[in-house]
Formats: C-alpha cells, structure tokens, sequence
C-alpha cells in the first residue's frame, strides 16, 4: 500500500522587524517514500520519475547538486546522515515532502525529508533549505531516543537565504507529524526578538490522478509563482526601506545540526 499523498494548503509568511510584512499564497506539497517513487511513476499516468510529465519528481533538483549522477537521493541522504553522526544503518525509509515539479519546473525552499527506522520510529529530520543563487544547505535534528519529529527543535542560522536579514540568530521549527494534516511552522529569531515566522499548512488528499490533474489545473504556475513571488516581495521590501545584506561569498553544500528546544532538553535529560 502507498504512502504517498498531496497535501493542499498554503505557505504563510509574516516579517516582524525591522518593518512588519506579510504574504500568503496556496500551494501544494507531495510526500512519499523515496523507495515508492518508481512505482508511483508507473502506476500514475500523470506522474514521472525524473523525467517529464504534468506532475514529476526528479532527483537531481534535491541534495547536493554536485554529487555522483549515479548515486540515488536516498543512498545520498544515508551518507548525509552518517557524515553528521547519526547511525544510517538504523534508517528503514525515507518520506520527503517538497513542491514536485508541474510542466517541469520546480523551486523549493524548503525540502523536508522525515528518517524512519524499525518500528517507524522517528531517527531524524533533513531540512534543505535553498536560496535563489542555487545554493544549498541542510539543518540536521537528531532525534532523542524515546522523542518525536514534533518535538521542538532549533538551529544556529548560517545561510544566506533573504537578502534583508544577515546570517545570525536562530531558527525554531516546530512541526505535526505527517498525517491527515500537516504543519510545519520556523520561527527566526535574532537575539530573542522575534523576526520571521513561515509556516506552511495542509490537508491530505490521495495521490491519484484525479488529484494530481485537478491541483495542477488550480495551480499551474505554482512553482513559478513561488519564485516571483519572492522576488515580488523583495521589491516591496527594498522600496519599503529595508537595509539589504549582500550576498556573501558562495555557499558550498554543507549542514549544521538542529538540536531539541532547552525545555524539552529537560524532559530528556538523564535522571542519574
């Protein structure tokens, strides 16, 4: 039985410094195993495995773009894991939820790839986080024996992702495992002062046909419409009068860890 679903909803974002600034717009995400994406593009006839189709998923949009064509993106994310200490070999399949392409164009800013293991038991979460120089990097949370994806987590910012804020400062991700809903919300914030909240919501719908053809139609230009829209936003951020941070030297694929929020640091601490 396939795990693959769509889920329908819409990407939320809300600037509180140095001048309030908000945007929404719908959007829809596909989550599957990678395992399952091969038979996903035979038994759907509006959706392919890296190759064209309305609805596709290619491999080389995702992970280091640099890598080996020949190496698969779960064998590349497995390596990714044990570069960052986490035992891959306890990995039993990987979920990725990210914008597919639709008329073979794609632009995600952020990928998010759940890692289970026996007994579904949650190993970790990749977030692949892109910015419009093509440039790529990977937040990493290792999670605590006995613990869940939807524990709160952070990570030290250290990508250049909008050119109005600078690399310092923390991400909070808090999320709800992938269910009938699903949400996953980033809190950035710099010295405790909050400074941008994303967040993206959505409702499950099967991977059939039917569902693949009617998202498509409501969103044709869904993955277009995200990158304009960012570059949209910019312009009404930069005419607003917004300081704006240079693009630094470039960013070689790298990863950073995430680590568990320090109130939930204590429901896991050791007792001895």
């Amino acid at each position: 039985m396939s795990n693959a679903c769509i889920y329908t909803g819409a990407v939320f974002h809300k600037r509180f410094s140095p001048k309030p600034h908000e945007l929404t717009y719908k959007v829809f995400s596909m989550l599957a195993d990678l395992d399952e994406l091969e038979a996903l593009s035979k038994s759907r006839k509006y959706f392919s495995l890296n190759r064209f189709n309305l609805v596709s998923f290619h491999e080389t949009d995702y992970g280091n773009p640099d890598r080996d064509p020949n190496v698969s993106l779960k064998n590349h994310l497995l390596g990714l894991l044990g570069e960052n200490g986490i035992n891959a070999n306890l990995v039993e399949r990987i979920q990725v939820l990210a914008y597919p392409r639709l008329f073979g164009f794609a632009f995600n800013p952020l990928t998010v790839y759940f890692c289970y293991g026996v007994d579904e038991e949650h190993i970790a979460i990749i977030y692949e986080v892109r910015n419009t120089f093509s440039e790529r990097h990977n937040y990493i949370f290792k999670v605590p024996a006995g613990s869940r994806f939807s524990a709160p987590h952070n990570a030290d910012k250290c990508f250049h992702v909008s050119p109005f804020f600078d690399r310092q400062g923390t991400y909070h991700f808090t999320l709800t495992e992938p269910v009938e809903d699903i949400s996953i919300s980033i809190n950035y914030k710099k010295a405790d002062e909050p400074r941008l909240k994303a967040c993206f919501k959505g409702e499950r719908q099967d991977f059939s046909d039917r569902i693949l053809l009617a998202s498509s139609l409501k969103t044709p230009f869904m993955t277009l419409k995200v990158i304009g829209g960012i570059l949209f936003e910019a312009l009404r951020l930069k005419l607003k009068g917004l300081q704006v941070f240079r693009h630094p030297e470039k960013h070689d694929y790298q990863s950073s860890p995430a680590h568990l929020s320090i109130n939930q640091q204590e429901v896991h601490k050791d007792p001895s």
